[in-house]
């Protein structure tokens, strides 16, 4: 339990600071008023790590947690205006009495292309090259506008609550018409102002897309639940004059840097050619290497490539499954990072590369991909072992926290912080060890979602997003994206 001393609201000396041994027949009045509770078997809070709570619940009022207190304690401590006991109020569960639910903060989806998932499965099961070049990069200069970006981010934005992220690190074209669907979901973002050195839909050129960008920074400015990022694509689309505008407007205005780095080996040689250096270590010439910066992909990292990420606090995100598809031969070694005690957040990349924007099983995939990395490496660390199940869940939420600068507000289950939360409904037992079930075992499913203390997904429906009416307009749209899509060696029989 957090709070252990009770008084109450309108008179401070009914309870004084004696310790809370309030009984059922206390006067009410002298118990703390709380909008609602959450009652589950097990609540995980990341801070402080590797801990469980069991059998108590998450107090919440005015948008914020109130405690964490044991449910037998509940009615002795709070006025509550609503208990929410999942077991209960979820209807499917009273089929099995033995359902059990895992109270968790809420994930951060780190790396993100929202409208892309309206590009899921369009090109699977061939060379990134031909991924790039022969399929979405020809799709998207022939429909990306901003119906495709507000219906894609809606789309996304669906997927995301049904699977627990409740706060993206946005990517993509348009950004205006992104950040305005995630406000409306209910859902919190980062969404970066995207910067390239070619024309696209969105802008001609790098001025362009910049002068749009500062409009962008200044019409959110302290927006609560959208952030606004600097987004340069990658070394090999980014000139220099860019990336040192880049770093004059993240210094002006505090906003963190999203981007793509030592994604592949052909990035890393092509930029090896074109001016004898790595990525890395022109992003530093540049004096872009700093805490602001958020370097997605991270899978061609050499000793010397980690001593630059760690010595300059660069944040990492780690995106396993969209890496694995696309085949960029390599791992990110996750566990060399952490053992230089480098922020390591997680990403699913966009739907049309991984192909769901599931954290959920985001997490299992990087706990076994770091596993595998590990005990392949010729290069055993003294300091550092596989990285435990309590360390992948805080890559998903407090990491993810720290490398937007929200930390103080999100990414863990604590008093004073934002009511982010997710129930995940436990199907498979038994259950020795709650994280470690949490981030291993695939049969685990998110049933309800709070941001701000509001509802979004409740027991798995959602509550701000009209799912039928959505996944008619995608099928409609995307039989138009159908019609022109590369021949493929699938035999279709009608």
């Amino acid at each position: 339990m957090i709070n252990n001393n009770t008084t109450c609201d309108n008179n401070p000396n009914c309870c004084g600071d004696k310790p809370a041994t309030l009984t059922k027949s206390t006067s009410t009045s002298c118990l703390l008023d709380a909008d609602f509770a959450v009652v589950a078997k097990w609540i995980i809070p990341v801070v402080p790590e590797n801990t469980v709570y069991e059998n108590h619940c998450i107090v919440v009022k005015k948008e914020k947690i109130l405690d964490i207190v044991k449910y037998s304690d509940l009615e002795m401590r709070y006025n509550v205006k609503n208990v929410i006991n999942l077991k209960e109020m979820n209807t499917d569960s009273n089929k099995d009495p033995n359902v059990e639910y895992i109270l968790t903060p809420g994930f951060f989806n780190m790396h993100a292309h929202s409208a892309m998932t309206l590009l899921r499965g369009y090109a699977d099961d061939v060379s990134l090259h031909d991924w790039l070049n022969k399929f979405i990069w020809p799709a998207e200069a022939q429909y990306v506008g901003e119906e495709f970006v507000e219906l894609g981010t809606q789309l996304a934005c669906m997927e995301m609550i049904k699977t627990g992220t409740t706060y993206c690190n946005e990517m993509y074209y348009f950004p205006e018409v992104s950040a305005k669907v995630i406000q409306e979901s209910g859902m919190r973002a980062t969404v970066a102002a995207p910067i390239i050195k070619f024309p696209t839909c969105y802008a001609a050129n790098e001025d362009e897309y910049i002068e749009k960008g500062i409009k962008l920074i200044e019409s959110y400015a302290g927006n609560e639940k959208i952030k606004i990022s600097l987004g340069p694509h990658a070394v090999y689309t980014i000139t220099d004059e860019a990336y040192k505008k880049v770093k004059e407007l993240s210094e002006k205005y505090k906003l963190p840097i999203h981007t793509h780095l030592h994604e592949t080996h052909i990035e890393v040689n092509g930029e090896i050619e074109a001016s004898g250096k790595r990525p890395i270590q022109r992003l530093k010439e540049l004096e872009v290497l700093s805490p602001s910066l958020i370097a997605a992909h991270m899978t061609q990292l050499d000793s010397n490539d980690i001593n630059l990420v760690a010595d300059h606090g660069v944040h990492v995100v780690h995106c396993p499954e969209s890496n694995l598809k696309l085949g960029v031969s390599g791992v990110a070694p996750i566990h060399k990072l952490l053992s230089r005690e480098v922020n390591v957040s997680l990403g699913t990349d966009s739907a049309a590369s991984n192909d769901d924007l599931d954290i959920l099983g985001e997490l299992r995939t990087a706990a076994y991909v770091d596993k595998l990395s590990y005990n392949s490496s010729t290069e055993k660390l003294s300091n550092h072992v596989c990285t435990p199940s309590y360390k992948v869940l805080s890559m998903a939420t407090i990491n993810g926290a720290k490398a937007l600068g929200v930390d103080d507000k999100l990414g863990s289950l604590e008093l004073g912080k934002m009511a982010d939360f997710i129930a995940v409904k436990i199907n498979s037992f038994p259950v020795y060890d709650p994280i470690s079930h949490l981030v291993y075992v695939g049969t685990n499913k998110v049933s309800d979602v709070w941001v701000s203390g509001k509802q979004l997904l409740k027991n798995g429906k959602c509550t701000t997003i009209n799912e039928t009416a959505l996944n008619s307009k995608v099928i409609e749209f995307t039989s138009k994206i159908n019609s022109t899509r590369p021949n493929t060696k699938l035999k279709v029989i009608q």
